[in-house]
């Protein structure tokens, strides 16, 4: 195949094309008017050296021009746009393409400071959501993940990322715009999660973008401020009721007791007052007790020795048999004194719970302290649970006593402290466990 010449040397050419012949048409024309030889020789040699003076001339204008609008968009393509051609004002075509590619850069330039503020206000979004976000391979492998992904499932620490992409992999089946809850459970931590799904495209091939948050910390967080309502309404309204109650009774009581009424009603009125009056009594203790959940303290945290405090407060319940299975003594950075409440809640539930099956099983407490997380583990052989759904629901209670708050208020001093509590029926013995984790990076 010929090989085209290029268009500068095509320019040159047709310069040369135009002139040549007129050179030669005006010797021979000089030659057959007998003209000086001499002066035909000078004018062949003048004429020779324009022609070509000119062609060169020509070739080398039209080839810096097309270099250096060659540059400039070749300094464009790689991503500079402050370099501008010099135009010659003079209205022709090749001034029109001169300012045609100035305009073109500084639209460029333009658009890529737009693009630059725009992804900046993109990645600090995505640098400081309360959303996880993570991009999947074709092959399920992550691409991108944002620091609230990386602080959530904790995905720097050896072997959790194949764990957690194990989890995951239903995904790869779900089409843009599907959403699912689901369990996930990674870093010794489990919870439940809203992942939403959509698709992009990247170098040809389809990409999976989730949306991860954690609905669980979302819906205990309204669960409590609409309890605590309650707790506020119920304790006002009850309290004015019960108030005046307690008062009458015990001013009817002492009318009796002072002979106002006939002698044969005395002792019936007494027995039925005092009932009266004692149950006013329970129900503002009753009321009481609610009110913690909506006046619990701030946690007053500082360090302390988990061996000493689950020794403390183990001397509480000598008359009972708890083991304390740990591999060392550990500082946590805690309110000892509201940890300790939920230890006793716990301890006090496990002794409740094998009463009634096993009396004289054995409670056992375990501590496990990571790198990232310290879980204690406190294990009972009683009944089980009956009715896992119903464990942290306030007022809620199986028990003939019980208050239902128990729990309640050691989730939230757990959670509190930014930990989680979880109680579970146990997979091999009879019985329960009640599951304390907190994170020791936030300390």
């Amino acid at each position: 195949m010929k090989k085209k010449q290029r268009f500068e040397a095509q320019l040159t050419k047709l310069s040369l094309t135009a002139s040549i012949p007129l050179l030669l048409l005006l010797l021979f024309t000089m030659n057959y008017a007998d003209v000086s030889i001499w002066l035909i020789i000078l004018t062949a040699l003048l004429g020779g050296i324009l022609v070509a003076l000119t062609g060169f001339l020509l070739h080398h204008r039209a080839e810096y021009q097309f270099r250096s609008l060659s540059n400039l968009l070749e300094a464009m393509t790689q991503g500079e746009y402050s370099l501008r051609a010099v135009s010659d004002e003079s209205g022709g075509a090749h001034d029109e393409l001169v300012l045609t590619i100035n305009g073109l850069a500084e639209q460029l330039a333009e658009q890529r400071w737009q693009a630059s503020e725009s992804q900046l206000l993109v990645r600090t979004i995505i640098d400081h959501i309360d959303v996880a976000i993570i991009a999947l391979t074709p092959s399920n492998q992550i691409s991108f993940l944002n620091p609230t992904a990386r602080k959530l499932f904790q995905l720097e620490a050896d072997g959790t990322e194949v764990d957690f992409l194990q989890q995951l992999a239903f995904v790869q089946s779900f089409s843009s715009g599907q959403h699912q809850v689901v369990d996930l459970s990674l870093a010794q931590q489990q919870g439940r999660f809203n992942v939403h799904v959509e698709e992009f495209r990247k170098s040809g091939e389809q990409h999976k973008l989730l949306f991860i948050s954690d609905v669980t910390i979302l819906l205990r967080s309204e669960e409590r401020k609409a309890w605590q309502s309650l707790v506020r309404v119920i304790s006002h309204e009850i309290n004015n009721s019960l108030s005046p109650i307690a008062s009458i009774g015990q001013t009817l009581r002492k009318s009796v007791q002072n002979g106002l009424v006939h002698t044969d009603d005395i002792q019936n009125l007494v027995d039925g007052l005092s009932i009266i009056t004692e149950r006013a009594n329970g129900l503002s203790q009753f009321v009481e007790s609610y009110k913690q959940l909506a006046k619990l303290p701030s946690p007053q945290k500082k360090q302390v020795s988990i061996k000493d405090l689950l020794q403390k407060t183990c001397d509480l319940f000598e008359a009972q048999k708890i083991e304390i299975k740990s591999t060392e003594d550990r500082l946590i950075y805690i309110d000892a004194v509201q940890f300790e409440q939920v230890l006793i809640n716990l301890i006090k539930n496990a002794i409740e719970a094998k009463a009634q099956t096993n009396p004289d099983s054995e409670i056992m407490i375990e501590c496990i302290a990571g790198e990232v997380l310290f879980k204690l583990q406190v294990f009972d052989e009683g009944c089980g649970i009956s009715n896992p759904d119903n464990l942290f629901v306030p007022f809620y209670s199986t028990k003939v006593k019980g208050s239902g708050i128990g729990l309640v208020l050691c989730r939230q001093i757990i959670e509190a402290h930014g930990g989680r509590l979880t109680v579970k029926n146990r997979q091999v013995k009879q019985g329960a466990v009640a599951i304390i984790e907190l994170p020791l990076k936030a300390w």
